[in-house]
């Protein structure tokens, strides 16, 4: 297939993922009316620097956070470190491995903590801090397993332990993530759909009082129950040059969260040798998020990535990870 023909394709697609832009800017933002908001922060350096439209490209071990049918493109074993320095000073980490058993199935662990660090400890009468401190601790961990149903199309799921603990307060239950990813051997164009955070409600255990203008009330309270922060996603990637020396691969990705508007991702990832790595990538229609960029080196089994994302007035969030496989 010739290069120009290609090329047309992803502009096309491009061209398709932007026109629906328009019609998804004039949603409504359902903001607020989910918990576990620690889910939505991406996990995978090469994804988030490609603009968080990763799904339909997915092939490598960072699949099972992003579409966990991607995990058929993992090669024997793999394993994912990954450091992300998000806002305020919050530490969060992940891990995860996989292991591909035969052509047809992949099956994988994966896990990621967040730690606030210390917080003050305020109330109504010290209100500049009491000198105690205490923190907030969330935890997802989980099972992966892919499935190569046919030649051309895979199927994925994880199922998770979601865990919150807000100081004296927990909070827990299971979710699951499901992905499907169909090769049209059609110039390289791949597709994908998956959802995930797709679980009951959560609830944190005990009771609270409330303040009215200063004043405790005596009623006992119970807590809320929340949903999780569910998505669902659309994918396409392909990849306009592919020769032995160079490739360029472009993802687009229409994401439906369920308590905010929908957004557009697009990204690209240029390859030198399958060795050096850059990457760029823009989300349309978020609060916040804007402009991603990235770098990654694969030498001696070993891939070490790093990634920067724009959050506009908030700062700027730096990720690193390394991966390998044996």
């Amino acid at each position: 297939m010739r290069r120009t023909s290609k090329t047309a394709l992803v502009l096309l697609v491009v061209g398709l993922l932007l026109a629906g832009s328009s019609v998804y800017a004039a949603g409504f933002a359902k903001v607020g009316t989910t918990g576990s908001d620690f889910l939505k922060i991406p996990i995978g350096t090469r994804g988030v620097a490609m603009g968080n439209g990763f799904s339909a490209l997915s092939n490598d071990v960072t699949a099972m956070f992003w579409n966990p049918a991607g995990l058929m493109n993992v090669e024997g074993e793999s394993v994912y470190l990954e450091n992300i320095r998000w806002l305020a000073d919050i530490s969060y980490n992940a891990v995860g491995a996989a292991y591909n058993i035969n052509p047809f199935w992949t099956v994988g662990v994966f896990g990621a903590m967040m730690n606030s660090g210390d917080i003050e400890v305020t109330t109504v009468e010290n209100q500049n801090g009491t000198g105690e401190y205490f923190s907030v601790n969330n935890l997802v961990a989980g099972v992966s397993v892919a499935s190569k149903l046919t030649d051309k199309f895979s199927f994925g799921a994880n199922i998770k332990y979601v865990r919150e603990d807000l100081d004296k307060e927990i909070s827990g239950s299971y979710a699951v993530d499901v992905g499907t990813m169909y090769d049209t051997r059609w110039n390289t164009v791949r597709i994908s759909m998956n959802i995930r955070n797709f679980g009951p409600e959560i609830q944190l255990a005990g009771t609270y009082h409330d303040w009215d203008n200063g004043t405790l009330l005596p009623d006992e309270q119970s807590y809320l129950a929340y949903h999780f922060p569910m998505v669902f996603r659309l994918g396409l990637a392909a990849d306009p040059i592919l020769t032995a020396q160079n490739r360029l691969t472009v993802v687009g990705e229409l994401e439906h969260p369920n308590d905010n508007v929908e957004r557009i991702n697009l990204g690209g990832e240029y390859a030198f040798q399958e060795a050096f790595f850059l990457r760029g990538g823009y989300t349309f229609n978020h609060d916040s998020l804007g402009l991603s960029a990235g770098v990654g080196v694969k030498f001696a089994g070993f891939e070490i990535d790093y990634a920067v994302s724009d959050y506009g007035v908030l700062d700027l969030v730096h990720r690193f990870s390394i991966q390998f496989g044996f």
